[in-house]
């Protein structure tokens, strides 16, 4: 039974606040920015001499566009341990 005069406590659930996701695809400056160890000029000369059939390289029309995980995971793998002038 509840007095007239007394007020029940509710808890309302509030979720966390998520962080905000990061986009899937990046241009050659954004990746650059996301990773300080690559340079454009690298990964330029890497598109270059491997062809973009590299992991995490996507054509859009002119626009060359990276999925940052794919591409690291790519170099990780050793595709760009032998880029040029290496028999």
């Amino acid at each position: 039974m509840i007095r007239p005069n007394h007020t029940t406590e509710t808890t309302t659930y509030t979720p966390a606040a998520q962080p905000a996701p990061q986009p899937t695809l990046s241009t050659l400056d954004q990746l650059i920015e996301q990773e300080p160890a690559l340079t454009a000029g690298g990964v330029r000369h890497l598109l270059f001499t491997k062809g973009h059939d590299l992991p995490g390289v996507y054509r859009f029309g002119r626009k060359l566009l990276f999925n940052r995980a794919e591409f690291v995971a790519g170099i990780m793998a050793g595709h760009a341990a032998k880029i040029a002038g290496v028999k």
